[in-house]
């Protein structure tokens, strides 16, 4: 090593290597002097900005997870309640047939009632039947929700009454391992995923109830921490790292900012992000995440004390390869670098033609095989790709066609469930009967008509709304209004739907003129029925007038009584996500707002 020193026995290259990196070196300490304190505040700094992404990130993911809890419990406790009513529906006939203690044993082997309470009474006229009510207790439970009960009664024909009534969960048999694995996710990823070993993350609910938003929220009093909040169990604290901080901090802090504050007489950032933005009466599910300062400024040391000497190390090194390595490396690695340049401007056809036994020698054969290898893939990959696309093409033809195919098929079961309820309708005497199978009839024609037009559209994701309304307008006049007395004016542009949007819409529009054409003409011989449909970006507006006597009523009292307006008031905020008015203007006039894509 004592050689490497003597520059009187090295070229003047070597020279000038050896004087630049101890240059190098002297500059570098005395950048590194000056600069460790912007370092440790710059680290600081970005430690804070990172702990706040990942907070945000949190949120969002909370958020996404929260949601799909709550869909699934939604769709699990509906899917089951509609099996509890079909299972009573399709065994009435077995179930007339049981004795009493027949009915007790059955109902308790029943799968799909088992977590729910039963019982067997007489009729009561004042109960609802064949149909879910919900009743909520006041008790509140662990997250300060009111719990809900879901009553169902079905009366059988010697007037004995099968009473069920079930909790949500018992409603949602598998919510609860959909649910545990949701939040171990979040456990395992989120929450604990930080490299400081004091972070402490608490998440909680907030009870409604407490309104001291002056007081310090945290209490080491378990009654009186529980007529405050509840922690959860995906926090890895024992009670809230928050110090004297109030309920009122809290809930005006910034999200992506740390509170600075002292628990103890040690200086902490504590981040507080609301997990329940939309938060009804005060029901707030909050985060906490704090770490300590000391351990921050702790850890930028020891970042700073190993770049430190990595960096070193790394000069030290550097500078012996390129002592003994420089003058014969570079001509190789320029002739390879030049020829990664060039290959990147697009010319195929350039090699290196390094050639040596040593490690660049290798490197510049290696390379040149890939630069070989690289113009045979893609000859091969562009003749996979025509090939690729020819079967695509093909495929994407065939599913089109077989998704017109059972398009087809809908609409022909459709219209085979028309006849079936215009035979039965034949045979059946009570008027109020009739008049149902009637609705009945119309609501599924609406839907044929649906399928009907996918099937005859050449894009058979988007149906021809304009076409679609003439026809629905057109069949329902010819069922009501034969003698042609009602002036019918549809006012409309060229819209296309897709089927889930213009399914819901059709059954409002049959519902609503359908409701004109039977009510609003009585004793009027100058009947006329205005229809105008506009889209307005993504909403569409739908408004149905007719100059008849109006509704008996406002429409908020009778669209709960009515099943033709409680239809149509469900579908336009649950489905089409918009809204539903109601004004008398020498008639009827409803207009219907509702979300659409941008088509």
């Amino acid at each position: 090593m004592a050689r490497i020193f003597k520059l009187k026995n090295y070229s003047f290259t070597t020279k000038v290597i050896f004087s630049f990196f101890l240059m190098l070196i002297f500059i570098y300490g005395i950048r590194t002097a000056l600069t460790i304190p912007k370092i440790h505040s710059e680290n600081e700094k970005e430690v804070i900005e990172h702990i706040s992404r990942t907070l945000m990130i949190i949120k969002n993911q909370f958020m996404i997870i929260g949601k799909s809890i709550g869909m699934q419990a939604n769709l699990e406790r509906e899917l089951t309640q509609n099996k509890i009513a079909n299972e009573f529906l399709q065994n009435k006939k077995l179930l007339n047939s049981f004795s009493k203690e027949e009915l007790l044993s059955y109902l308790g082997k029943n799968e799909y009632i088992k977590g729910c309470s039963f019982q067997i009474e007489s009729f009561d006229a004042s109960k609802t039947y064949e149909e879910w009510t919900v009743r909520v207790k006041n008790n509140p439970s662990k997250a300060y929700r009111k719990q809900k009960t879901y009553h169902y009664n079905f009366l059988l024909d010697n007037n004995v009454t099968i009473a069920l009534a079930c909790s949500h969960s018992s409603l949602n048999p598998g919510h609860s391992p959909f649910e545990k694995e949701l939040k171990k996710h979040f456990h395992e990823k989120l929450v604990f995923g930080t490299s400081l070993s004091e972070a402490k993350t608490a998440l909680f609910w907030l009870n409604p109830e407490f309104k001291e938003y002056d007081t310090p929220l945290y209490s080491n009093d378990i009654n009186i921490r529980k007529s405050r909040y509840t922690l959860s169990n995906l926090s890895n604290v024992k009670n809230l790292p928050i110090g004297d901080l109030s309920l009122k901090e809290l809930l005006e802090a910034d999200e992506k900012k740390p509170i600075f504050h002292k628990i103890d007489g040690k200086e902490v950032l504590t981040w507080v992000v609301n997990l329940s933005p939309n938060a009804k009466n005060n029901r707030y599910f909050i985060l906490i995440h704090s770490i300590n300062k000391e351990e921050i400024i702790n850890k930028n040391s020891e970042d700073i004390i190993v770049l430190l000497n990595e960096t070193l190390l790394t000069i030290a090194i550097s500078f012996l390869l390129i002592l003994f390595l420089f003058r014969r490396i570079l001509k190789n690695i320029d002739k390879i670098t030049r020829a990664a340049i060039e290959v990147n401007q697009g010319k195929k056809n350039i090699r290196s033609r390094v050639n040596g036994d040593d490690d660049i020698g290798i490197l510049g054969h290696a390379f040149d095989s890939m630069l070989d290898l690289f113009e045979n893939n893609i000859k091969t990959l562009d003749k996979k790709v025509e090939e690729k696309t020819k079967e695509i093409t093909k495929s994407l033809e065939e599913k089109e066609l077989l998704l017109k195919e059972i398009h087809h098929r809908v609409k022909n079961n459709l219209a085979l469930t028309i006849g079936l309820i215009e035979l039965q309708e034949e045979d059946v005497q009570d008027e109020k009967t009739r008049k149902v199978l009637k609705d009945i009839q119309e609501r599924i024609f609406t839907m044929e008509l649906l399928h009907r037009k996918l099937y005859e559209s050449e894009n058979i994701n988007d149906i021809p709304f304009k076409t679609y309304v003439k026809d629905l307008v057109s069949t329902i006049a010819h069922s009501y209004d034969m003698n042609n007395k009602v002036a019918v004016s549809i006012k409309m542009e060229e819209i296309n739907l897709n089927i889930e949007k213009a399914m819901p819409c059709g059954l409002i529009l049959n519902e609503l003129i359908t409701n004109s054409f039977k009510y609003a003409f009585c004793k009027n011989e100058d009947a006329k029925l205005d229809i105008e449909i506009t889209k307005d970006k993504e909403t569409l507006i739908m408004s149905v007038k007719d100059n008849g006597k109006g509704l008996e009523g406002e429409f908020d009292e009778l669209h709960t009584k009515t099943l033709g307006l409680k239809l149509i008031n469900t579908i336009v905020r649950f489905q089409l996500f918009g809204s539903i008015d109601y004004i008398y203007d020498e008639g009827a006039k409803f207009i219907i707002k509702a979300k659409v894509e941008d088509i």
